[in-house]
């Protein structure tokens, strides 16, 4: 294992004015990390006080931070109290924030507007008198199989099993809800569901507004006592498995299956029931001096599986593993009843079995397990980490170790030590904070086998999950990956290429990132087309096999190069649109002709560079063919919209009047489309006169990002990479200052609008500096232009928006 980087922090550090500190932190399947810290700060007191003799009074204030894993020196704020936050949960899809505090309050907060620098408070609930100390998000019944045994499959399909599980808690039509479930100290199980619907006010200036949820109680057990330690995690059948231990009753771990259902007629108001059930516990062998410290309930291999910690008096910590077994038992004979199968009559039984047991030298901070769903038990390796300031890896089953690494080395009196870690969504780094909110960063790859980091990236395709942490370790050559990847996804059924597009291009232009501008184009032209497309309605329902977006792909495939003859051979009534939204869409009919225009300008000069090099670029948008056949398909759409309203027609400044820009520009993409490959040396010639021909606009390039990557981590080959906190390292920074255009006026990438040299606010994505109005809302006049819009509400690389005012 590698370490790679820590980040240092004055306000967090040994120097801080707040020494004390307790730590939680959870990733996000997107690679957003929150962290939580308590500060207690110290007040001296005088010679007449009564606490005079050295004692320090204070008071605590609990902080929750984020910040994302490929810029984690940044960090912002998401909220603060005065009470002491015991749970730190993110939903499945890393939107929403959960909070548990002591006291039984309980938080959900969301970025306003996907800003990771600005948090709202959206959903609050109160089990008053309580201590919250676990909660958890509904699960939504969905998951993904990984099996690095099908590493060689071609088909998503075939690689990548659909788990079948159901939800915690279906609504109508058998649709997952969402929603929380909780316990407290004092053993009283909590519930509540989100609404579908939020109701904000109508005043910008109030903000949102902050519903409070009244959750349904229900007792865990006969009795209620207080709880210890406790672990929460979704089972197939969709209930939810719980293992807690007592403070008075230490030998005994007791587990609960906890099921959630809604009760009430279909048209009437529904409310929702908790339901519990004592299932098989585990009885543990007197302590003798040793004391719970650790619950962890997982899945393994389709077994459930209890990891149980304990410090020791002496010194160190014991780790046990539990798994539940399940036996067919025969009924005695005389328990049977009548009938042609008495005597065969058997009775499920359930028992836990301790299969490993591992002594540690250290007492230990954390555990963690990989965040995957995987088919065998090698791939869910034990991650301990321990006080001294040291990981161990373990195999499950046996606990073996397999691998030891060695932090920072805990000096007496300094009182820096680890305290919590999580593992990012792929499980390929393992986050550690210690004592003093600092955080370490190190390389835990679950696959060494080769191919596992295509089997990874595939896997983020398929699952949404952000592929950061798998980008960030040095995969050496990425050009073969990025190639093996892309022949992968070509050789997928039409109907899955359509469906995982967009996460294939987020995905690849970050693996490009030297050729990012050119997938952020790729990726615009790609929402353009299917935001235009959707605007298409066909005149007659009742006699069209066939849209018309399908209509014009089959006459586009027959390469007739004179656009106004295409357009003949349509029905003109199938691509009409109101001439106040086409209108309103003149920003991006000017972008998509602007890009073409580039594409076929640069054109002999990105030809001449590989003749000369005899090298060819990972990727080049004039030699992809769906890139030229979406041009294409827009181009004779816009002509067509030109006639229903000119002014959404883009607008050029020529050297000739008579220049139609929309005809030279079909006409030299469809010799293009040809041989894209290999274009001809009169195509050639016609692109080269296009600059004498009219004023070509320069596409809008953005400020580069300082982010960590594999030539940042490859750029350092003594040690490991040293961070503080709001301080942009330097060694990262990107040196290349040809790409960087200096430009006094800021542009918005996503409507294409000139926003001046001082805009008010914008939106500008924290990984790759792109940038979008601030006031959506406002610049969306009709419905089209909102529904554009709404396809940003992340960054096309899958990053979050950070607001700058």
């Amino acid at each position: 294992m590698t370490i790679l980087y820590k980040v240092e922090s004055k306000e967090f550090g040994k120097d801080s004015v707040f020494p004390q500190k307790v730590v939680l932190c959870s990733v996000s399947a997107r690679n957003i990390i929150a962290f939580s810290s308590l500060q207690s700060a110290i007040v001296s007191h005088g010679p007449g006080d009564s606490n005079s003799a050295g004692v320090a009074v204070g008071a605590s204030n609990s902080h929750v931070y984020v910040c994302d894993i490929v810029t984690p020196w940044e960090y912002y704020k998401v909220c603060s109290s005065k009470s002491l936050i015991n749970v730190l949960e993110w939903s499945a899809n890393g939107e929403k924030l959960l909070l548990g505090y002591v006291g039984g309050r309980v938080e959900i907060w969301q970025p306003k507007n996907q800003s990771i620098n600005i948090w709202l408070l959206q959903y609050h609930a109160n089990v008053p008198s309580e201590d919250i100390i676990e909660a958890k998000f509904f699960h939504n019944g969905k998951g993904v199989l990984f099996n690095p045994q099908k590493k060689e499959h071609t088909y998503y399909a075939e690689k990548f099993e659909r788990l079948e599980q159901r939800p915690t808690l279906s609504g109508f039509g058998g649709v997952a809800s969402e929603g929380c479930i909780l316990l407290t100290s004092s053993g009283l199980l909590g519930s509540f569901s989100l609404p579908l619907f939020q109701k904000f006010s109508s005043a910008e200036s109030a903000g949102n507004e902050i519903v409070e949820l009244t959750p349904v109680m229900h007792s865990i057990g006969i009795s209620r006592s207080f709880i210890e330690h406790c672990s929460m995690a979704p089972s197939p059948s969709g209930a939810v498995s719980v293992a807690f231990s007592c403070g008075w009753q230490q030998q005994l771990v007791q587990c609960f299956k906890i099921s959630l259902m809604m009760e009430g007629d279909l048209g009437l108001e529904q409310h929702m029931a908790i339901k519990s059930e004592s299932q098989a516990s585990i009885f543990l062998n007197p302590l003798e001096g040793k004391l719970i410290s650790h619950l962890k309930w997982t899945r393994v291999a389709n077994d459930d599986v209890i990891f149980i910690a304990y410090s020791c008096t002496e010194g160190g910590s014991l780790l046990e593993q539990w798994t539940l077994t399940r036996r067919r038992q025969s009924v005695h004979a005389l328990l049977q009843g009548g009938g042609s199968n008495k005597g065969n009559e058997f009775v499920q039984s359930e028992s836990w079995e301790q299969v490993a047991k591992l002594h540690l030298n250290a007492p230990l901070a954390d555990i963690c397990l990989s965040r995957l769903m995987p088919s065998t038990a090698e791939c869910s390796p034990v991650y301990a980490i321990l006080q001294d300031n040291s990981v161990q890896v373990l195999e499950p089953n046996s606990l073996k170790q397999l691998n030891h690494t060695q932090f920072d080395k805990v000096t007496d009196g300094s009182g820096v030590k680890f305290v919590s870690g999580d593992l990012t969504p792929t499980s390929q780094m393992l986050l550690i904070f210690d004592a003093h909110a600092q955080l370490y960063a190190m390389q835990a790859p679950l696959l060494k086998q080769s191919g596992s980091a295509l089997l990874l990236l595939e896997y983020c395709i398929v699952t949404g999950c952000d592929a950061s942490d798998v980008l960030l370790l040095n995969l050496g050559n990425l050009e073969p990956l990025v190639e093996k990847l892309t022949d992968n996804f070509s050789r997928q059924p039409s109907y899955v290429k359509n469906y995982y597009y967009a996460n294939f291009l987020a995905l690849k232009s970050n693996l490009c990132r030297v050729q990012q501008q050119e997938f952020d184009n790729l990726i615009i032209l790609h929402a353009i087309s299917t935001t235009f497309k959707s605007l298409l309605r066909p005149s007659d329902l009742g006699y069209q096999d066939k849209g018309p977006a399908d209509n014009l792909t089959t006459k586009l495939n027959e390469s007739i190069p004179d656009v106004d003859t295409v357009m003949l051979n349509l029905d003109a009534k199938d691509f009409t649109v109101e001439p106040v939204m086409l209108q309103s869409l003149q920003q991006l009919i000017q972008w998509v002709t602007d890009l073409a225009l580039n594409m076929l300008n640069m054109l002999p000069e990105e030809v001449m560079k590989c003749k000369l090099s005899g090298k060819r670029p990972s990727y080049d948008i004039s030699r992809d063919i769906n890139a030229i056949s979406s041009l294409r398909e827009l181009l004779v759409m816009i002509r067509i919209w030109g006639l229903l309203n000119t002014q959404c027609l883009p607008v050029y400044t020529k050297t000739m009047d008579n220049i139609d820009v929309l005809v030279i520009l079909f006409r030299l993409l469809t010799r293009l489309a040809q041989n894209p490959a290999e274009p001809d040396e009169m195509l050639l010639d016609e692109c080269s006169l296009l600059s004498k021909q009219l004023l070509i606009p320069q596409l809008n390039k953005f400020n580069p990002t300082t982010l960590l990557s594999a030539q940042g981590f490859a750029a350092v080959k003594s040690g490991h990479l040293m961070f503080t906190s709001l301080v942009e390292p330097k060694c990262l920074q990107d040196m290349e200052v040809e790409n960087v255009v200096f430009a006094k006026s800021v542009k918005d990438g996503v409507s294409n609008l000139q926003l001046g040299a001082h805009p008010t606010t914008i939106r500008r994505c924290a990984r790759c500096g792109f940038v979008f109005v601030n006031n959506a809302n406002k610049v969306a006049k009709t419905s089209a232009l909102k529904a554009w819009f709404n396809k940003w509400l992340h960054c096309h690389c899958g990053g979050f928006w950070k607001q700058i005012n």
